[in-house]
């Protein structure tokens, strides 16, 4: 049975989390957040780092009423314990410039495949647009970011030097009179600069996603989302099949290594 009252310092007190679509609400919704603060609660919010709305100060008694609040007003309240969390996601191509994927998107689908799931302990998750890693990717037990992978036509280059001088990480080199381009492809972070700095052609960005698991890059490049969904499903399988009780992924790693993980989702996903 799930749990849904997180329990406060203060005697009789809890505190519930409403989900937020990748940190999105709707103008009906806040009103009615407003209302369910203002009727069960102390009349205030906190957000939490997993762009959650926390509501304190409710009481047991009233938990069937406020899920039946949330129902009739679309909001939904978050399970607790050793679970699949919220995932959290910024706003991607939606509206920023820099976005490379649909942040949201990724994230609401990774809700409806595995939000709430059990697990031997918690998994967190994040959705980044671009390699500005906004969402911290690195700092959750999965994170995903979105990338693209420069190509170079040197039939339409005129070594204009363009590409070369946005690239925050000096990856480019370009000698016009040489007529010399080349890009270290260690030092790239993928985030697609040089292919919008391009007039002439000369780039196209085939976009992408890299995952990290811990923070770490186990994967190349992924192009399509079918792929990134096995792999993390492959993930979650495999944890749950190794990972001691109430035992982080992390320190699953620390234990086993990851080379025998890295086989089963590479196996996994190319089924």
């Amino acid at each position: 049975m799930k749990k849904f009252l997180a329990r406060q310092r203060q005697e009789g007190f809890f505190s519930i989390r409403l989900k937020s679509a990748a940190g999105t609400l709707t103008a009906a919704q806040l009103l009615a957040v407003h209302e369910l603060a203002k009727n069960f609660g102390a009349g205030f919010v906190n957000l939490t780092s997993r762009q959650e709305i926390s509501v304190p100060f409710v009481k047991e008694k009233d938990l069937d009423a406020m899920k039946n609040f949330c129902a009739a007003h679309e909001l939904k309240i978050s399970p607790l314990g050793t679970i699949f969390k919220q995932v959290t996601a910024c706003q991607g191509t939606q509206s920023c410039p820099s976005g490379i994927i649909d942040s949201p998107k990724l994230a609401r689908e990774l809700e409806r495949l595995h939000g709430g799931r059990e697990l031997p302990n918690k998994i967190t998750c994040a959705v980044t647009g671009c390699p500005n890693n906004c969402m911290k990717v690195d700092a959750n037990d999965i994170g995903i970011k979105g990338a693209v992978e420069p190509k170079f036509f040197v039939e339409n280059c005129i070594y204009c030097g363009a590409c070369a001088r946005v690239c925050r990480v000096g990856a480019i080199e370009v000698d016009r009179a040489r007529k010399f381009w080349t890009i270290d492809r260690e030092k790239c972070v993928n985030c697609g600069r040089c292919v919008k700095a391009c007039k002439k052609s000369a780039l196209s960005g085939s976009v992408g996603y890299k995952i990290f698991f811990t923070g770490k890059d186990f994967f190349p490049l992924i192009h399509d989302e079918e792929t990134l969904y096995k792999i993390i499903d492959s993930a979650l399988k495999y944890f749950s099949e190794h990972a001691k009780p109430r035992e982080r992924l992390n320190k699953m790693f620390e234990r086993l290594g990851t080379e025998d993980f890295k086989n089963f989702c590479h196996k996994e996903h190319l089924q």
